[in-house]
């Protein structure tokens, strides 16, 4: 196991290339790494390694823990070995495609990792804060179908968490309050009277979002936002899956829907959405999650997964400027949902 990117070295690629990727011929005579996603990436380092040798792709993509207090937030979560797992037990069988995956190791006594996957440099990362268009956003539903479908044949599913734990309901609910006010502080957007209401007592009132939203045992991204998605022409790759967890399928498609698009985009266009992503799971074999059942675990998403972006802005002094202005767009965008689909009536 690597310690550092130090040691990720022409001898330890050749070594990677060969028995964990399975390609014999593989030797690695030079590498240079690039540390990238600086602005964005805070759980986890990232690099591009270029390569010279035989047998080997020009550029791949390492991935290491962070050495910043985020790695004890990761530890917590336990978002390294969601990710590890996704990446050995899920990548490559189930219908969601991602980047090749060349290592994917894990210290079993720490939270000491390593992912080499391939480069994504040719494909079009989309942009989170300005969001995904409609035709993406299709893309991506139709691809989380065939994810949430595949669950009952993941041998691995019981190895991830529930999208209902103790952590989320003693440490990410109550952190809320806090992020709000910094959120009120900062908005240049109107909060609809009882969005704001519900959102003064949110700890308590959104807790209730989270035993609906384990009704059913399917396999879930858990962050599937424009950042973390790869597109060529009509293809997609996703990556990133530290908060994949097991809940209902409409969770992945309600924060798609009311935080990756525009409110202008998705105005009026939820229902639809959703109704469309049941067609697939339907074409996958899942006949069984109707729209009444699925619409009502959307709203309650739709007003729980609010406090993702909301607590980040708990850490407002030390975000870069786009991390900031990302973390008020997405909740504006929520706050605009859930007036709009009448999410809160869930509630009561």
């Amino acid at each position: 196991m690597p310690g550092g990117i130090g040691d990720v070295d022409a001898g330890w690629l050749t070594e990677a290339f060969r028995v964990d990727a399975g390609i014999d011929s593989a030797t690695v005579d030079e590498v240079r790494a690039e540390q990238i996603a600086m602005d964005s990436g805070f759980s986890s380092l990232l690099y591009r390694l270029h390569l010279t040798g035989a047998g080997v792709p020009p550029t791949v993509i390492a991935k290491l823990p962070a050495v910043s207090e985020a790695r004890g937030a990761m530890e917590l979560l336990g978002g390294y070995r969601r990710e590890l797992c996704f990446y050995r037990e899920v990548a490559g069988r189930a219908p969601m495609d991602t980047p090749r995956v060349y290592a994917a190791r894990m210290a079993a006594d720490g939270a000491d990792f390593v992912l080499l996957l391939e480069d994504l440099s040719d494909w079009d990362n989309a942009d989170h804060l300005a969001g995904l268009t409609m035709g993406r956003a299709r893309t991506c539903i139709e691809q989380l179908a065939g994810l949430h479908a595949w669950s009952p044949e993941c041998s691995a599913l019981p190895q991830f968490p529930s999208i209902d734990t103790p952590i989320a309901r003693d440490l990410l609910l109550p952190a809320f309050g806090s992020g709000w006010e910094i959120y009120l502080a900062h908005t240049s957007e109107n909060v609809p009277p009882a969005v704001a209401e519900f959102a003064e007592h949110f700890a308590e009132g959104a807790a209730a979002a989270l035993p609906v939203l384990t009704e059913r045992d399917m396999l879930l991204h858990g962050d599937i936002r424009a950042d973390n998605l790869f597109f060529s022409g009509d293809r997609m790759k996703v990556v990133d899956f530290q908060f994949t967890a097991r809940g209902v399928g409409a969770a992945d498609v309600a924060y798609l829907v009311t935080q990756g698009l525009p409110a202008a985009v998705r105005q009026g266009h939820d229902e639809a959405l959703l109704r469309e992503y049941l067609d697939h799971m339907a074409a996958h074999g899942t006949v069984d999650y109707g729209f009444d059942e699925a619409w009502r675990h959307y709203r309650f998403a739709a007003v729980y997964l609010m406090v993702l972006p909301v607590i980040t802005l708990n850490g407002w002094d030390a975000l870069p400027e786009r991390s900031r202005r990302l973390c008020l767009t997405l909740t504006d965008r929520a706050v605009a949902a859930i007036e709009s689909i009448d999410a809160l009536e869930v509630f009561s």
